[in-house]
């Protein structure tokens, strides 16, 4: 009996001391496992701090180059403020050599290119050059000096506003008399728009919605209550007693609204007149402007394409396919007269040409344009519409503004930064 205890005791050691030994290697195994886990984890932590770390020094990056981008576009639309401010002086003794208005040179004239070309000094280049090598191994530009002139800047447009048809002008006449309507007609007379003025109302006819057109815009503006009727194109006058909000009954969208009776304050608002849709606008809104100084369309800044609305407005009958090699022949003829140091484009001169290249031309409608200051043949570029652009890395900022010469410090009535 005392023998089968000792065994039975051994045994029983032995197994406890097995059991133990087993113990403390499944506990290593949960340790490994739990050092791998929190490893893992740990590594991922570290992963998403550097990601988050280099995300906020983009985001940082693209702010500081988009800050930068802004302030080179307010630079350029500075410069070229100071050039507008000063033109009248300078184009007094330029004018006569240059055949094309001087704020047109903008683009060449007010760049960072064009500055850093006449500014920068021959010993300098070098270190230009090598600032820029830099760049590519300090994308962020995190090196670089406070100060240091990086990105570049340029004027995409200048736009002289005084040579499109002001359609807030209260110059052109009324009723019958009304220049605008003749003008706007026009613009709108080109056969190939008809199948554009056929979706723009109810009844698919394009003369009648041109018509309709015309009257809706001169109404926007207006302040009585009924319709105008465009008589100086239609000779109809019948339609005068019937009330403008008729128009604005059966909008799209089941839209009600009454006309304005006042001035538009943007081009876009022309969207509020029954039947103008985005192709209208694509098409058209280059011959309009609502900018003005009302001073009539400048026609020695006048662009081809009013050139041709003009002398559509002045025929004696309408448009026909010949007329586009007759209007050739015209540009080509008022092109090399201005190529004459000191040649302008006056009234007897045009209509001059007009007769050379073959247009039947109506004088005494011609005349009157002119005699009203609706044609004006003289610079009366007073209104600028200005698109600055400045660019960092990939950071591009761009300001439209208008701005409006009143011989003092000029006046800012419109901005927009995009």
């Amino acid at each position: 009996m005392r023998g089968r205890s000792k065994l039975f005791v051994a045994t029983r050691d032995r197994v406890a001391a097995k059991r133990r030994r087993r113990g403390r290697s499944e506990r290593r195994g949960v340790a490994l496992v739990m050092v791998l886990v929190i490893t893992t984890i740990m590594g991922a932590v570290a992963a998403d701090l550097e990601n988050s770390a280099q995300v906020n020094l983009k985001a940082a990056a693209n702010a500081r180059d988009q800050f930068q981008a802004h302030l080179h576009a307010r630079s350029a639309l500075e410069l070229e403020l100071f050039v507008l401010r000063f033109q009248s002086q300078v184009k007094t003794t330029l004018a006569q050599f240059i055949p094309i208005p001087l704020f047109e040179l903008s683009g060449v004239l007010v760049s960072a290119d064009t500055l850093k070309g006449i500014f920068t000094e021959e010993d300098k280049r070098e270190e230009l050059e090598r600032m820029a090598a830099a760049e590519d191994d300090d994308p962020f530009g995190l090196g670089e000096e406070f100060g240091d002139f990086r990105g570049t800047f340029w004027i995409e447009e200048v736009v002289d506003e005084n040579r499109k048809i002001d359609i807030n002008s209260t110059s052109f006449g009324v009723g019958c008399q009304n220049l605008m309507h003749l003008m706007l007609g026009a613009v709108f007379d080109d056969p190939k728009y008809d199948v554009l003025f056929e979706n723009l109302g109810e009844s698919r006819d394009p003369i009648r919605n041109r018509v309709e057109i015309i009257s809706s815009i001169s109404d926007w503006t207006d302040g009585n209550e009924t319709v105008d009727s465009v008589c100086i194109i239609t000779g109809d006058d019948s339609q005068t007693g019937s009330a403008e909000i008729g128009r604005y009954r059966n909008l799209p969208y089941n839209a009600q609204y009454e006309p304005k009776n006042g001035m538009f304050n943007s081009l876009a608002e022309l969207r509020m007149i029954p039947h103008v849709n985005d192709a209208f606008m694509r098409i058209f809104s280059k011959y309009l402007t609502v900018w003005g100084s009302g001073e009539g369309i400048n026609m020695l800044t006048a662009e081809p394409w009013m050139y041709q609305a003009v002398i559509r407005s002045v025929m004696d009958r309408p448009w026909v396919p010949q007329d586009v090699e007759r209007f050739l022949e015209f540009e080509t003829q008022k092109a090399l007269l201005m190529a004459v140091p000191g040649a302008q484009v006056q009234p007897a001169m045009m209509l001059e040409l007009l007769r050379a290249s073959g247009f039947p031309i109506n004088e005494a409608r011609f005349n009157e344009l002119v005699q009203r200051n609706v044609l004006r043949f003289e610079d009366v570029a007073s209104v600028f519409r200005i698109t600055a652009i400045g660019q960092v890395g990939d950071a591009t900022s761009r300001l439209t503004v208008v701005w409006r010469d009143n011989r003092a410090q000029g006046e800012l009535r419109y901005w927009r930064e995009d």
